[in-house]
């Protein structure tokens, strides 16, 4: 296996070739930490979403990689994103996963923090020496915190890119998400499904790209409980002649696109009565009417699966949240993501089409969660196996300025992903 002294002396990046992927950047701990410095800690990521902290002293905890962090709106409304450690001895400060509060406390010394991470009060403050200064012990900050669309992404990297040319041809995907809400904005606040499994943060990724495998590991589902709800399997979206994408958008972010298609009676739900009502809000939000019915018709995220690059999925009603913890060990938050300004018996169809699919005993992400499983235990077991495949459709991706697609079931996306994963670790900044 590869160790970290051996990556400092070889050129890392030349493990992602056009048509493969070495294994060990799945299973080596070492590619692990160079992922954290190099990804996570230079580039943007999403840490959360304005609905979650609306009003001030409002917080959420969260991580960026592996590093704990509070994501907080202040006293006069503003964002920031800290360390969840005390400046003093390291303690993490809060444990609560959300709530309200204008301070945090250590509970080891006592040192008092504010909702912008300023230092604001030390016991026995007298015992410090006469050059000590409260001023150079706030929270670690990152310097760069912004929000698009009510979805807040942080970077640790002080020269990062402004958030929108990150985003690049993925903004339009997370407006279309926003703009099926009359309000323009989505709300989390209503709770998340959580689920880990043994393995790489970058299997999840994948399989939220992967167009591919859903007819097969998902064969009871679309064969048999499809063919019930509306009289087809799912041979009808990937089939060789299906006009559904796999798309890489570049920067990493990528799409399966479905938005030839109407799903909504894929994942149960039946409409509404009140969608009429809900229509109209949505039309009267946007001035362009054309873009208006583009969002109808698509009903928003359920026209697509969209990456953002690195941790942040958009599917079907869901927002999807990859959090690693160590290389062998990632957890999953899913958040259902209902809709302001429209009847309750809207965002009740929308949970309730989460849960059919999405949900602990659901039809889809249990079989997902095995499949990592099983790949993991393939992956970390078997070092002769040493080169993994990325070459399907190849040959007929299409190209479009910096977007490139192909038939919904090739790996387009995925190579997409991983041109960004082999750019971000061959950054100049690597030390």
């Amino acid at each position: 296996m590869i160790n970290r002294e051996r990556y400092k002396a070889t050129d890392l990046p030349a493990l992602v070739k056009a048509d493969r992927v070495h294994r060990d950047l799945f299973v080596d701990p070492a590619v692990f930490d160079i992922e954290m410095e190099q990804i996570y800690h230079r580039t943007w990521v999403y840490v959360g979403h304005e609905s979650e902290i609306r009003n001030p002293g409002d917080f959420k905890t969260t991580t960026i990689g592996t590093e704990p962090v509070i994501l907080s709106r202040d006293q006069k409304g503003q964002l920031h994103v800290m360390v969840n450690a005390c400046r003093h001895r390291g303690v993490t400060l809060c444990h609560q996963d959300k709530g309200n509060s204008k301070f945090f406390v250590c509970a080891y010394h006592g040192w008092v923090f504010d909702g912008t991470g300023s230092l604001v009060n030390v016991p026995e403050v007298a015992g410090q020496p006469p050059q000590f200064s409260t001023d150079d012990f706030g929270l670690i900050k990152t310097p760069q915190v912004e929000s698009y669309r009510g979805f807040v992404f942080a970077s640790f990297n002080v020269d990062v890119p402004p958030l929108v040319d990150h985003l690049g041809e993925a903004a339009q995907f997370i407006d279309m998400f926003a703009d099926l809400s009359p309000s323009g904005s989505v709300d989390l606040s209503s709770g998340v499904t959580r689920y880990q499994y043994t393995g790489n943060w970058k299997q999840q990724v994948e399989n939220s790209m992967d167009g591919y495998h859903p007819a097969i590991t998902h064969h009871s589902f679309f064969e048999d409980v499809l063919m019930d709800r509306i009289g087809k399997s799912m041979a009808f979206i990937v089939s060789g002649d299906s006009p559904a994408k796999s798309v890489a958008l570049g920067n990493g972010h990528s799409l399966i696109d479905f938005r030839d298609f109407d799903r909504k009676a894929i994942l149960g739900a039946d409409k509404p009565k009140s969608e009429l009502d809900w229509h109209a809000g949505v039309r009267a939000n946007l001035t362009d009417q054309e873009y208006a019915e583009e969002v109808i018709r698509v009903n928003g995220g359920d026209g697509f699966n969209l990456l953002v690059y690195p941790n942040l999925v958009l599917i079907n009603n869901q927002v999807r949240v990859i959090h690693p913890v160590t290389f062998d060990h990632t957890e999953v938050f899913a958040y259902p993501a209902l809709l302001e300004n429209v009847a309750d018996e809207i965002n009740v169809a929308r949970v309730r089409a989460h849960e059919d699919f999405y949900g602990p005993a659901s039809f889809g992400a249990p079989d997902d969660i095995e499949m990592f499983k099983r790949q993991w235990h393939g992956l970390s077991r078997s070092p002769s196996m040493q080169w993994l495949l990325y070459d399907r459709g190849s040959h007929r991706e299409q190209q479009e300025g910096p977007v490139r697609s192909s038939h919904v079931s090739d790996e387009t996306a995925h190579r997409g992903i991983w041109r960004r994963w082999r750019e971000l670790i061959s950054a100049q900044e690597r030390t």
